[in-house]
C-alpha cells in the first residue's frame, strides 16, 4: 500500500507582487517580473510563487512572514533636536518598514487581492477556479460601522453649570471639521491594519494676528484635523516606563517610482522637513519653530497589541476561499467529465457525430465482454462541504466577535436582551469595549491638543480635559422604548436632564438634548407663570344676592379654574425648579 504524503499546501501563500519582508535590517518593495525561462518546472514556480497577470496589470502581494500586530518604535533620546534627528529617524525607518510591509499586505487583502488568486494546482490544472470570498471586508466594515458609524460626541463629566454650553460649542467645532466622517475613516484604517493616526494642526488663517485677536478663521474651529495613511505614518516613543511620544512622522513620495521621500517630523516645539529615500533620511531641508509644547500626531491602536481582526483569522479566511474554489472545481470537473468507451472502437469522426446527434449504438457483447460508454467522474459531496463551509464561517465570526447571521431562531419568545446575548451581539459589544478603552486614551491626547489650540486662539476657554468625556453611539439595536422608560425613571428620581440623557442613551448628543430640554421647560414655565395671577384676580362677577352669600355660576367656574391652574403650576415648579445641583426646591 502506497502512503500518500502531502508535502505542500494546496495553494501557495507566498504569492507574487510586492516583496515586502526583507532581512532584519532592510525592507524594500521589489516588483517580481514575469520570468521567461523554460527551465523552471511547475514545482519551482509553486515554491517561488511567481505569477504576473499581465492582462490586468495586477500584482498579488506576498504574505509577510508574521502577522501578529504592529511593532512600536522606541528611542533612547529624550528630546529630538537637529543634532540627533537623522540618527533617530534612520533607526525608526528600519522598524517602520517591517510594519509597512504588513500594513500594505492587509490593505490589499481587504480590497480582495488575496493569496488564492495565485493558486497553483499540480494536477488537472486546466480547471483552477480562484474564488475570493472577501469576508475580511465584511469584518472591517462591520467593526468600523458598529464602532464609529454613529457620531462620537463629547459630553460633560462633572456637574459644572458652564460646562454643557462649552461642550456644545466644542461639538459644533468638530462638526465644522467633519469629525464624524474622519472618525469613521480612522476607525476603518485602524481595524484594517491594527493602528490609525490623527494629525491636528492650527487653522491656516488668512491673517494669523487678526484671527487670534478676533477669532475669524477659515471655519468655526481654530484647528484642522487630518487622517494620514498609516502605511506612511508612525510615532517614536521614549524607551522608558512612560513611553511618551517624542516625535510623530508622516511622509510622501516625491516621484512615481517611490524612490525619493519627504519626511515631516513633528516634535513638541519644532517641525522638521527631511528628504531621503524609503531606506534612510539624508538631510534636513526645513525647520519651523512653533513652541506649541506638544506632539500633534496622535496614535490610535486597535488594541493593546496593535493587531487587526483580519490578522486573527487570516489563515481561516484563506481556507474559506480555498474551500469555495475547490467546491466550484468539483462541480466543473463533474460537468466536464471524460467519456470512456469500453469495448467500443470509435473514430474521431464518429465521436464528433456522437456529440452532434447525442446518441450512440453500442455493439453486442462478444465473448462475454460487455460494451459500455460512460463518464469518468467522481462527484463532490456538497452536503459535507456545506457543513465545512458553515463551520469555518461561524468560527470566524466567533473569533473576531461578530453576531451570527442567517441561522438564528427568531420565532421563539425570547425578549430583546436574550436575543442580543444568544445571537452574539454581546460578544461584538465586548470586543468594541476593548477598542473603546484604547480609543479613549488616545482621544484624551487629542483633546489636550485641541483645547490648547482653542485656549491660545480665544475660541474656547475654561474647559479642561477632565470636563469632557467621549460618548459612543453604539448599541443601536436596543429598544427605544427601554431607553425612554429609563429616561422617564431617571427624571422621576430628580436626576438632572443631562445625566438622564447620558445614562439612558436616549440621544446620541446628551449636551444638545439637555439644553433643548431646558429651553423647552423654560418656555412652558413662562406659559404657566400666569396661573397665580388668575387665582388672585378671580373676583366675584355678576350680582350677589342675600348680602353677598350667593355666587353666580360664572363666579364659581372662575374660582374653580383658578384653583386648578394654581395646583398645576406649583406641581410643575416642584418638579423642574432646581439650582443645578439636582436638589428639588419646595414651594
Amino acid at each position: 500500500m502506497t502512503e500518500c504524503v502531502r508535502k505542500e499546501p494546496c495553494f501557495n501563500t507566498n504569492t507574487v507582487g510586492v516583496i515586502a519582508m526583507g532581512d532584519e535590517n532592510q525592507n524594500t518593495e521589489e516588483v517580481v517580473e514575469e520570468t521567461e525561462s523554460t527551465e523552471n518546472t511547475e514545482r519551482e514556480v509553486e515554491l517561488q510563487g511567481i505569477k504576473n497577470n499581465s492582462e490586468n496589470d495586477k500584482f498579488y502581494p506576498s504574505s509577510p512572514c508574521s502577522l501578529h500586530g504592529r511593532r512600536q518604535i522606541f528611542t533612547n533620546e529624550e528630546e529630538i533636536t537637529s543634532g540627533n534627528l537623522l540618527k533617530v529617524l534612520n533607526e525608526a525607518i528600519s522598524v517602520h518598514n517591517r510594519n509597512r510591509s504588513a500594513e500594505d499586505y492587509l490593505m490589499k487583502y481587504l480590497r480582495g487581492i488575496q493569496p488564492i488568486l495565485n493558486r497553483v494546482k499540480q494536477h488537472n490544472s486546466e480547471i483552477n477556479n480562484k474564488i475570493v470570498v472577501n469576508v475580511a471586508n465584511q469584518i472591517v466594515t462591520f467593526k468600523a460601522s458598529e464602532f464609529a458609524g454613529e457620531p462620537i460626541q463629547y459630553v460633560s463629566r462633572g456637574a459644572k453649570k458652564s460646562v454643557p454650553e462649552k461642550i456644545e460649542k466644542l461639538n459644533s467645532m468638530m462638526i465644522s471639521e467633519g469629525k464624524q466622517t474622519k472618525d469613521f475613516d480612522l476607525a476603518y484604517k485602524m481595524f484594517t491594519v491594527g493602528v490609525g493616526y490623527r494629525l491636528v494642526l492650527r487653522d491656516k488663517a488668512l491673517d494669523v494676528s487678526r484671527a487670534v485677536e478676533t477669532g475669524e478663521y477659515l471655519d468655526e474651529a481654530p484647528f484642522e484635523i487630518y487622517i494620514p495613511d498609516p502605511r506612511n505614518t508612525f510615532v517614536i516613543r521614549l524607551n522608558d516606563v512612560s513611553k511618551r511620544v517624542v516625535a510623530g512622522v508622516t511622509y510622501v513620495f516625491l516621484d512615481e517610482q517611490k524612490t525619493r521621500v519627504q519626511y515631516t517630523v513633528y516634535t513638541k516645539n519644532v517641525t522638521y522637513t527631511v528628504e531621503g529615500s524609503t531606506e534612510r533620511a539624508d538631510k534636513i531641508t526645513k525647520r519651523d519653530v512653533h513652541n506649541f509644547g506638544m506632539v500633534t500626531l496622535v496614535e490610535y491602536p486597535c488594541n493593546t497589541v496593535f493587531m487587526s481582526p483580519i490578522e486573527v483569522v487570516h489563515d481561516m479566511l484563506n481556507a474559506y476561499s480555498l474551500v469555495m474554489s475547490d467546491r466550484l472545481d468539483g462541480i466543473e470537473q463533474f460537468i466536464q467529465a471524460i467519456m470512456v468507451f469500453e469495448g467500443v472502437d470509435v473514430t474521431r469522426e464518429q465521436f464528433l457525430e456522437l456529440k452532434d446527434l447525442g446518441a450512440i449504438k453500442i455493439p453486442p457483447s462478444i465473448d462475454g465482454r460487455q460494451s459500455r460508454v460512460y463518464y469518468l467522474n467522481e462527484q463532490l459531496d456538497q452536503s459535507q462541504t456545506q457543513t465545512l463551509v458553515d463551520d469555518i464561517y461561524q468560527t470566524i465570526l466567533q473569533i473576531v466577535g461578530m453576531p451570527s447571521q442567517g441561522n438564528a431562531n427568531t420565532s421563539d419568545s425570547s425578549n430583546n436582551g436574550a436575543m442580543i446575548i444568544k445571537n452574539g451581539w454581546w460578544n461584538a459589544e465586548a470586543r468594541a469595549l476593548e477598542t473603546e478603552n484604547a480609543w479613549k486614551l488616545a482621544e484624551t491626547e487629542f483633546l489636550k491638543i485641541v483645547l490648547k489650540i482653542c485656549e491660545e486662539s480665544n475660541a474656547l476657554s475654561g474647559l479642561s480635559v477632565s470636563d469632557v468625556e467621549p460618548k459612543f453611539g453604539r448599541r443601536s439595536y436596543e429598544d427605544k422604548l427601554v431607553k425612554t422608560q429609563s429616561f422617564t425613571t431617571l427624571m422621576g428620581a430628580n436626576v438632572p436632564p443631562i445625566q438622564a440623557y447620558k445614562y439612558s442613551g436616549l440621544d446620541s448628543d446628551p449636551e444638545a438634548a439637555a439644553i433643548a430640554f431646558e429651553a423647552y421647560q423654560e418656555e412652558k414655565a413662562k406659559e404657566l407663570n400666569g396661573f397665580p395671577d388668575l387665582v388672585r384676580n378671580a373676583q366675584v362677577e355678576g350680582s350677589i344676592s342675600g348680602g353677598g352669600q350667593e355666587e353666580t355660576v360664572n363666579t364659581r367656574d372662575t374660582k374653580e379654574n383658578g384653583q386648578r391652574g394654581s395646583e398645576d403650576y406649583w406641581r410643575y415648579r416642584r418638579r423642574v425648579d432646581r439650582d443645578g445641583d439636582g436638589i428639588v426646591n419646595e414651594h
